[in-house]
């Protein structure tokens, strides 16, 4: 099987403009800019309830919604973001207890309180949608709601990788006035409680952000709105790029067009800025083929893919093997 582990996302900005996107948010380097930061990505949501997700949408997400926990720039573990604080309550990793941050809002101005995260949670289990994040719940038996602040999650087996799940944007906090428990949300409306709302959403061209003053979290914006440019390609972004019809890429460049920016583009107003990602590739088999299904089939395919000889011809050197 083929990892990647840790690819080195891309960032490219025009030189007068730092994006701020360690934890996925987005924010211009200043606040005194005029007009909202134009970002361009190959990303497109496939859906705007994080109920359905589990793709390319969560980058949207981590700017409109909320999770209990989440990624501070530069953090390596998740960190209290609409939770106040989040800990293992046992010796045994099976209960996990988070207390709110006080008074928490939705955008419309609704509560998020402790209600508001069980429904968001449930919703998820209850509608199950196919290849959606409900899988990622395997481990969770019971979510228990004391008060208006305080959230217990009751595990079925020890697994000391739960914040980690409830650190994912399909974990994300929705307001139960507005989402039903059985069924997902399709009127491209949100009412999260992130660093933005959206104001308008065109499916597979843009998305307009702006700031949502209820909002009680890490993320520190400098700017009051954000233009989304969904791409169909990497060639097309990169394009818009360099006519300055966006300030920012951030998703989606393909190897070779990393390698041209690393390059001559870096003399024509254009800088990259690399970080380290935590995206991997998998290669995945099908156990109902009559090969496929035996392990020492997987086993041997496993051995013989050149890694390096992948990350080095195929993806440039923008990427390291698992």
């Amino acid at each position: 099987m083929f990892n990647r582990n840790r690819c080195l996302r891309q960032l490219a900005a025009i030189t007068s403009i730092t994006l701020v996107a360690g934890c996925g948010v987005l924010s211009s380097g200043s606040s005194g800019d005029k007009g909202p930061i134009v970002v361009g990505t190959t990303s497109a949501p496939s859906t705007l309830d994080p109920a359905a997700s589990w793709d390319g949408s969560w980058e949207l997400f981590r700017n409109i919604y909320q999770t209990l926990l989440s990624y501070p720039n530069g953090a390596v573990t998740p960190q209290p973001d609409a939770a106040k604080s989040c800990r293992f309550t046992d010796g045994s990793n099976r209960t996990y207890r988070c207390v709110l941050r006080p008074n928490m809002k939705f955008s419309d101005g609704d509560p998020l309180d402790a209600r508001a995260v069980k429904h968001s949670i449930d919703r998820i289990r209850k509608i199950a949608v196919p290849g959606g994040p409900a899988g990622l719940l395997g481990s969770l038996d019971r979510v228990q709601a004391l008060g208006d602040r305080e959230i217990v999650f009751h595990l079925n087996k020890p697994d000391a990788t739960f914040p980690f799940v409830l650190a994912t944007p399909a974990m994300s906090i929705v307001d139960p006035d507005d989402y039903p428990a059985d069924a997902l949300r399709k009127d491209n409306r949100v009412f999260g409680s992130g660093p933005y709302s959206l104001r308008s959403y065109e499916e597979g061209k843009q998305a307009e952000l702006v700031r949502n003053d209820h909002y009680d979290g890490f993320a520190q914006r400098k700017n009051d709105a954000v233009t989304i440019r969904y791409f169909p390609d990497s060639a097309q972004m990169v394009e818009a790029l360099r006519d300055k019809k966006i300030d920012v890429t951030y998703r989606g460049l393909a190897a070779s067009d990393v390698v041209a920016l690393q390059g001559r583009d870096s003399e024509k107003g254009i800088q990259l800025l690399e970080g380290a990602g935590t995206e991997i590739s998998y290669l995945v088999f099908n156990p109902k083929d009559p090969w496929a299904k035996k392990p020492a089939v997987r086993k041997a395919i496993a051995q013989i893919v050149d890694r390096p000889a992948i990350a080095h011809k195929v993806y440039k050197g923008t990427v390291e093997p698992l």
